[in-house]
């Protein structure tokens, strides 16, 4: 046997099933990234469904004390008073 016929004969049988494995268990690594992805989204999702419905819960509260208006009315009284 040559050394090309031994170099490459060793490659075949140490190299080749190793990368097999490395390929195997990049894949599975994959597959659980694309899973979390996933589950990622559907939370950030949640969150900004819960976000925007806070917000506006918290215009409705602040519509419905109309602080500005109240502020308002304190600050005309005072300089009347003043």
């Amino acid at each position: 046997m040559g050394v090309v016929e031994e170099t490459r004969q060793v490659l075949q049988d140490f190299l080749a099933p190793e990368l097999r494995e490395i390929r195997g268990v990049l894949s599975a690594i994959d597959k659980r990234l694309d899973s979390q992805d996933k589950r990622l989204d559907a939370t950030e999702e949640a969150n900004r469904v819960r976000y925007e419905s806070i917000v506006q819960r918290l215009e409705q509260i602040q519509q419905s004390f109309a602080f500005d208006k109240r502020i308002s009315s304190l600050e005309s009284k005072k300089r009347r008073s003043a």
